[in-house]
């Protein structure tokens, strides 16, 4: 079974979209800001991360940049989600990062989402 963690402080965000990838059979856990996602990633590697930008205790690239300066790491495909416009500034600043493999708009296409995430695990 496929894993997915999903770091995101909107318990709302989170849950659906918890619901939506457990019916699909993935395996999901939640963490709600990114020291306690990098500890369940250094704890149990998922196959795929979701991670949202902006959250109180590390935004998001603070908490990609540790997930792609670690050897074990590294290699986890990332999903940057947010419900803000995502600037070219921003874009570049993230894509500069190994483990980076794309924007999410919030809410997603959750059939669209699913595709691609199913295209990620397959290629990891």
């Amino acid at each position: 079974m496929p894993s997915i963690l999903l770091i995101d402080d909107d318990d709302d965000f989170s849950g659906l979209t918890s619901e939506f990838f457990t019916r699909r059979g993935y395996k999901v856990e939640l963490a709600t800001g990114g020291k306690t996602g990098l500890a369940k990633v250094a704890d149990s590697p998922p196959d795929l991360i979701f991670l949202d930008i902006m959250m109180p205790d590390m935004n998001g690239i603070e908490v990609l940049r540790e997930l792609s300066s670690d050897y074990d790491t590294a290699s986890i495909p990332v999903l940057v989600m947010s419900s803000r416009n995502v600037d070219a500034g921003m874009q570049r600043m993230f894509a500069q990062e190994r483990n980076f493999k794309g924007f999410v708009a919030k809410p997603p296409n959750f059939d669209a989402l699913e595709m691609k995430v199913a295209g990620l695990i397959r290629g990891s």
